[in-house]
């Protein structure tokens, strides 16, 4: 059989993420081992209304982008507290320091981490990306 260029997978909905996985990493789901990832980690997250991270973390080589789609809360970069909504998104460092929460009594904070070796990025969208003469078909 023909190896695919894709892989693709079916997460529940952010605000079951809660019964996706156990401690420690409860409302969270790792993606890199179900679509195979190589290049960076990639975790769908969802924290209760008064949820936090119970810890602060850094990395060794890898940079995280945090991007927020739905509810309102707070992520604490070393000593500087950053107020996030529905559209923000925070790129931290490896050596940074941090830990979130969710400072909404009734919605939760749905986000998106990705992480990925700082400086490792050689290409992007408009250096990387080629543009195909042929029609789109359905």
């Amino acid at each position: 059989m023909q190896d695919r260029n894709y892989t693709m997978m079916q997460a529940s909905l952010f605000e079951k993420l809660v019964s996706v996985t156990e401690a420690p990493s409860k409302g969270k789901l790792f993606l890199k081992e179900p679509l195979g990832l190589t290049s960076m980690e990639v975790s769908l997250n969802q924290l209760p209304p008064g949820g936090e991270v119970p810890f602060y973390h850094k990395h060794k080589e890898n940079e995280e982008l945090y991007v927020f789609i739905r509810g309102q809360g707070q992520v604490q970069v070393d000593s500087d507290i950053l107020e996030v909504t529905e559209g923000s998104s925070v790129r931290i460092a490896p050596q940074g320091v941090r830990t979130l929460r969710n400072t909404s009594e009734t919605e939760d904070l749905c986000f998106i981490v990705i992480q990925a070796k700082e400086h490792s990025l050689t290409q992007w969208v408009m250096t990387d990306g080629i543009i195909l003469e042929e029609p789109v078909k359905w």
